[in-house]
């Protein structure tokens, strides 16, 4: 006979409520808190609705903040109860309660209780508090994959063994081919290729000495000769052509898919000798910080040289890495120091690429000689070349042919004589292509690339020579010796701008370096105006650069064999490094540390570590011939290789090893490097600290 199910008598339910005592003493209380409560609970009882003695107030859609029914055990146990196919007994058995809500129809003790969020709440007030609790609910399974894999070990092996056996030995139990598949295995040719055969035939000629010898003087002879780079010997090389026939060398010249397989081919085999070189220039095994050998050596180590024939005997002047593509640098080949006008012929700009440093990639070929050249950092395709003869070019090294994107036309401002340095302007606001050009009879000149075929030019300042005493180098000794030294008449009254550079913030405001040592510096929107002028060397000043972490410090190398670094607005150097007895052809900082430094002089290259000492450099190598004079030296983009030219026409690329690792803060690491070297001058060292932050 089946139980009979008994009803278990129910308990009044058991509700949080609020009592009349409380909302009493609430209403009383001086918090905030409670008051706003108190009332909330007033304005529910308002709005009840009883009809026949009961509340028929409609419920609300959510749960209500304040009530009788946050928490109803009689709910709690509609929803837990078991089910009453699995009582054993007809009586259902009545729900626990749970752990924490025995004590709920009454009102708790909450002596001691401050609320947080009200401040201003005493020690002695009472406060408010509904107690939750919160319990974990069953797990949910969004997906299950079961396996359908079983141990050998297992107990049920044996019958899933013999369970798959029926399954391969039932007839018709899946259709199964004999054909390949993406396996690791090469499958085998299941089907036959029908193909055409292939006849063969032995084919004899028989041709005499005087046959051949008859026909090669019927043919038209063509014997040229090719220098090698690697001697002085010179190879002869002999082709026959047919008369009437077109030449095949000019023909394969004139073709640019020809150019494009032959530098795509010569990239690959370069790739198989320079492999090692290439992997050091990309960085690619950077070194390990946490390595036990770590030493600073500062060393130079040559990966490859960029040399042709046609450019042996040009001295390198100037060199410049694309923005764009660290792979690539413009090189300029044309004189160093005094040559005679006879050596004087031609120049060359060759666009090198790490892939192949073997041949160049573009070769511009010109009339004069070649003396700086600049990469735009707008539109990196742009190169733009300044020439011995005063002309200023701008290239598109994308472009195959030689024919240039603009040039400087003599007819509107004519400049003869040699634009020593220019540099790209280019204005946040502006979308106009600029150069500022700077030559040895003192003009500066802005060039404006339109859509013609010339550059707009436009005068921006002739210099003068400084007379008088200026603020800067010169201490009292020396302004008491030169006033002692007899008067001399310059033969020029207009100096030689030697170098440019453009402010890192202020991009319409620009520094010149003279021959005299002076510094000018001026602004594009105020032409033919100084804003300042400045001694800062004895001898020609060849490089003004700032830091690439502080807009006001930048440094400068001249032929007084010294490199000086500088603070704007203060008119005393802070650092002065010197090389011994030769000039500085050039010196830059590194982009990756801010406390080295690299020069160049004839002997070889200097680097410098701000950080250690700086009466003679961390390092000096020797690149070449000992008779052979260096003239550039340029970081490359990442900053852990350098570029080196010599006299000679070879550009050497080394690789910087051994070198300190790049510091986390770079503009502390530099403040506290000068701060050091400014120990011995206390009153320079307070002049520098009252400057404040530097850095950008």
């Amino acid at each position: 006979m089946a139980p009979k199910w008994k009803k278990a008598p129910t308990e009044p339910p058991k509700f949080v409520k609020f009592f009349s005592a409380s909302l009493s003493a609430g209403a009383a209380s001086d918090s905030a808190f409670v008051v706003d409560i108190v009332n909330r609970i007033k304005e529910r009882n308002i709005h009840q609705v009883i009809i026949d003695e009961k509340d028929r107030t409609p419920k609300n859609l959510t749960r209500p903040p304040f009530g009788e029914e946050v928490f109803a055990w009689s709910r709690f146990q509609e929803h837990f109860r078991p089910a009453a196919d699995d009582m054993e007994d007809g009586t259902a058995p009545s729900a626990d309660k749970a752990e924490g809500f025995e004590n709920l129809d009454h009102q708790p003790n909450y002596e001691g209780v401050i609320d947080r969020r009200s401040p201003s709440l005493e020690a002695g007030q009472k406060t408010y508090h509904v107690k939750i609790r919160l319990t974990e609910t069953d797990d949910i399974v969004l997906f299950e994959n079961p396996s359908h894999v079983v141990s050998q070990d297992a107990d049920e092996a044996a019958l899933v063994e013999e369970q798959n056996r029926l399954f391969e030995t039932r007839p018709k139990a899946r259709r199964t081919a004999d054909a390949e598949a993406q396996t690791r295995d090469l499958p085998c040719k299941s089907r036959s290729v029908n193909t055409e055969c292939i006849h063969r035939q032995d084919v004899a000629s028989f041709v005499s000495n005087y046959d051949m010898y008859d026909t090669y003087n019927d043919l038209e002879r063509h014997t040229k000769e090719i220098n090698v780079a690697e001697s002085a010997a010179k190879l002869e090389i002999t082709t026959y052509s047919r008369e009437g026939m077109e030449d095949i060398d000019e023909r394969l010249n004139r073709n640019p898919n020809f150019h494009l397989s032959s530098m795509i081919l010569q990239r690959l085999l370069a790739g198989n000798v320079y492999r090692e070189q290439q992997i050091r220039f990309r960085n690619m095994y950077p070194p390990d910080p946490c390595r036990e050998d770590v030493r600073y050596l500062y060393r130079l180590d040559v990966l490859w040289t960029y040399r042709t024939v046609e450019t042996l005997g040009k001295a390198v002047a100037s060199a410049s890495w694309c923005p764009a593509n660290g792979d690539i640098v413009a090189i300029a080949y044309g004189i160093y120091g005094h040559t005679s006008s006879e050596d004087r012929g031609n120049g060359y700009v060759y666009v090198w690429n790490i892939k192949n440093p073997v041949n160049p990639e573009r070769r511009y070929r010109f009339d004069c000689p070649v003396t700086c050249v600049a990469f735009s950092h707008r539109t990196p395709q742009l190169l733009a070349v300044g020439l011995y003869d005063g002309r200023v070019q701008i290239r598109d090294i994308t472009d195959t042919s030689q024919i240039p994107l603009a040039v400087s036309n003599r007819d509107k401002f004519p400049v003869y004589q040699p634009i020593w340095d220019l540099k790209w302007v280019e204005f946040d606001n502006e979308s106009k292509d600029e150069v500022i050009a700077v030559s040895q009879n003192g003009w500066v000149m802005k060039y404006t690339l339109t859509i013609g075929q010339y550059l707009l030019p436009y005068p921006l300042l002739r210099l003068d020579r400084v007379e008088g005493t200026l603020e800067g180098l010169a201490s009292a000794g020396e302004q008491q010796q030169q006033q002692q030294q007899p008067v001399k008449i310059p033969s020029d009254l207009h100096p030689q701008a030697l170098c440019v550079t453009i402010h890192p913030v202020q991009k319409d405001k620009y520094y010149i370096g003279t021959d005299e040592g002076a510094v000018h510096w001026c602004s594009i929107n105020d032409p033919f105006q100084h804003l300042g002028v400045l001694q800062l060397h004895t001898r020609g000043i060849f490089c003004i650069e700032y830091s690439p972490w502080s807009p006001k410090i930048f440094l400068t190398c001249s032929g007084d064999w010294s490199i000086r670094i500088w603070i704007e607005d203060l008119p005393e150097p802070i650092v002065t490094l010197s090389t011994g007895f030769a000039p500085i052809q050039a010196a830059y900082w590194s982009p990756t540390n801010s406390t080295v430094i690299v020069s160049v002089t004839r002997g070889g290259v200097q680097l410098w570590d701000l950080k250690r000492r700086s009466s003679k450099p961390a390092s000096e190598t020797a690149l070449g011939a000992l008779t052979t004079a260096l003239t550039v030296v340029r970081f490359t983009n990442c900053g852990r290789s350098l570029l080196v030219g010599d006299a000679e026409g070879k550009a050497y690329i080394c690789a910087l090893e051994d070198m300190p690792f790049p510091p986390h803060f770079q503009y502390r690491e530099l403040q506290s490097a000068i701060y050091s070297k400014l120990v011995t001058t206390p009153d320079l060292l307070t002049r520098v600290r009252r400057m404040g932050y530097l850095g950008y």
